[in-house]
């Protein structure tokens, strides 16, 4: 598109793309599987709107593009680069704040900002002028921040747009009930894409992926299908995930869970080729009485030498309580608390965590030692909350016994995952 009398901005989009940029509906929501190309398409139609920009322009009231996600880390992490990549020399740049997170153009033209909605309620977006709204991931922000706070803002600005981002995560959420309330409306469009309908995506990863996770979740991950769960979260899990000829030639992790009344931590094996889980042992504290940090820390050392254990994953919450585990493998000399890892539970994500381990199960590569009553209970009762009306929601019931779940998951999701990285680094 032109932008000035000497200058371009080059639109990159492929075709299907294309068929989203087009739409001159002011309202567009995506819900498209993974890797379809969303975010390109979204930073793309933010600074178009910026640049082709032709209104009055109030210097004391100026309209802003903004992108939007769940947390503004979310937002710097995924569009920062990217959008300075896209504007590299770009003639009719002014500025880039870095510290700001802004991109000014110039002439009379809107700034783009990038913006966290989560973490203050949407309460950064009040008082902006929005002349186009960007949001990503828009299934993770906060059910009434797009009501009572963005859209306002989008309905006092003349000639105002916005893209709406989301990967579908079920028919009990809130995203499914913002479809089915705007499907119909007139300056509505809805776009829904599989991944495959990315020409650049390669097929033999969909391959893969089909063959490793349970049908729903690809339906859903992939095939961008509003799919019906049950509330078992741990729906793959079955008896034959139980075994008592546990390998013997394992490398050994441990993954825990901080509380002063319930702390917990699951021993995991490991096998050579990084391919199979195995749950090997655990505890808990079972006497429902408190018990100090120290004793625990004690526990943990003690699992950590009769296991050989590699590395411990300790939650975040506890910062104290991390120094003080590598404090004390350094003191006793305990290789396993001396490498203790912290775990940033909201990058890890509960959801996403779980989903790896229920594929875990659906693959075969995930077993829990069959003398283990606690953590096989605790696995089988996991559920899903539901609302008011009953209706299943995605994210876990309060009030479970959980603890040695979540222990599992922060060893289990990160060491998946850092085997993944390794492979993809591997094959490039």
């Amino acid at each position: 598109m032109k932008t000035s009398k000497n200058s371009t901005f080059n639109i990159n989009l492929h075709v299907n793309q294309k068929k989203i940029f087009l739409c001159d509906k002011p309202y567009k929501l995506l819900v498209c599987g993974r890797r379809f190309g969303k975010s390109h398409e979204l930073r793309t139609e933010a600074l178009v709107a910026a640049l082709s920009f032709n209104q009055p322009y109030d210097p004391n009231f100026p309209p802003t593009v903004v992108i939007a996600m769940p947390t503004l880390k979310q937002a710097r992490q995924v569009h920062w680069k990217a959008l300075k990549g896209m504007l590299k020399n770009a003639p009719f740049v002014q500025s880039i704040n870095n510290s700001e997170l802004r991109i000014s153009f110039k002439g009379n033209k809107p700034d783009v900002i990038l913006r966290g909605t989560n973490e203050d309620d949407g309460d950064g977006l009040r008082g902006l002028k929005i002349y186009f709204a960007a949001v990503d991931e828009f299934q993770d922000i906060k059910v009434g921040i797009w009501d009572n706070t963005i859209f306002p803002a989008l309905s006092d600005t003349p000639g105002s747009k916005a893209l709406l981002c989301a990967t579908p995560k079920g028919r009990s959420h809130p995203l499914y009930k913002f479809y089915q309330k705007i499907k119909d409306l007139k300056e509505w469009a809805y776009f829904n894409f599989y991944t495959k309908d990315n020409p650049h995506f390669p097929k033999s990863q969909l391959r893969i992926a089909k063959s490793q996770m349970p049908p729903k979740s690809y339906r859903q991950e992939f095939q961008a299908s509003w799919e019906d769960f049950d509330g078992q979260l741990f729906d793959q899990l079955n008896d034959s995930h139980f075994i008592s000829n546990i390998p013997s030639d394992l490398s050994f992790y441990i993954g825990c869970d901080w509380g002063d009344t319930n702390p917990a931590f699951i021993v995991v094996g490991l096998s050579k080729d990084y391919s199979k889980f195995y749950i090997v042992d655990s505890w808990f504290n079972q006497s429902q009485q408190p018990i100090t940090q120290d004793e625990f820390l004690d526990k943990l050392a003690a699992a950590c030498t009769k296991y050989k254990i590699y590395k411990t994953y300790l939650p975040d919450d506890r910062p104290a309580a991390i120094k003080s585990a590598r404090i004390l493998g350094n003191k006793q000399d305990i290789s396993g608390l001396k490498r203790a890892v912290q775990v940033s539970r909201s990058q890890l994500g509960v959801m996403s965590s779980i989903e790896i381990i229920n594929n875990l199960f659906y693959q075969n590569n995930l077993f829990i030692n069959s003398s283990l009553t606690e953590v096989k209970s605790q696995f089988q009762d996991y559920h899903r909350a539901s609302d008011k009306d009953g209706n299943l929601l995605n994210k876990p019931a309060d009030c479970q016994s959980d603890h040695l779940i979540d222990a599992a998951r922060y060893v289990i999701a990160l060491l998946y995952v850092s085997i993944q990285n390794k492979t993809l680094k591997l094959k490039s």
